[in-house]
C-alpha cells in the first residue's frame, strides 16, 4: 500500500501517530509543501523550511526503523492543491493526516474526500 503523509505541522513525528499511520504501508511518500501564503499553523511558510525538514528527517528515521520504503518531496505552492495533485498523480492508496483543529485542515479533508481520495485522520 502506498501512503502519502504530508508534513503539515511540527507534530507528525509523534510515535503513536506514526505507528498508526504506517500500519500496512509498503511505501510512504513524505510531502512538505512550502506555501508563501501559508495560513497560521497549516503547512509551512518559507521562513519555516528548516523546521519542516527537521520533522521530516525524524519521520524518515522512524520509517527506516520499520523497514519501509520512503521518499520525500518538497513542493512550493498551495498546500491543498499540492496534496490533492500528488495523491492523484501517484495513485496513493490513502492520505494520512495528523488531526488539526482549524478551518483549513477541515477544508483539506473535505476536498480530498470530494475527489474520492481515501483520507485517514489520526
Amino acid at each position: 500500500m502506498i501512503v502519502l503523509l504530508p508534513i503539515l505541522s511540527e507534530k507528525e513525528n509523534d510515535d503513536a501517530f506514526l505507528e498508526a499511520a504506517l500500519k500496512g504501508a509498503a511505501h510512504v511518500i513524505l510531502l512538505i509543501v512550502v506555501d508563501a501564503d501559508s495560513k497560521q499553523e497549516f503547512g509551512f511558510a518559507t521562513s519555516q523550511i528548516q523546521k519542516a525538514r527537521k520533522v521530516l528527517e525524524e519521520v524518515k528515521t522512524a520509517i527506516g526503523k520499520k523497514r519501509k520504503k520512503s521518499e520525500d518531496i518538497l513542493e512550493w505552492g498551495d498546500t491543498k492543491s499540492k496534496i490533492m495533485n500528488l495523491a492523484l498523480l501517484r495513485k496513493v492508496d490513502k492520505v494520512t493526516l495528523k488531526n488539526q483543529d482549524n478551518q483549513y485542515f477541515k477544508e483539506l479533508v473535505e476536498a480530498l474526500e470530494k475527489e474520492k481520495i481515501s483520507v485517514e485522520v489520526l
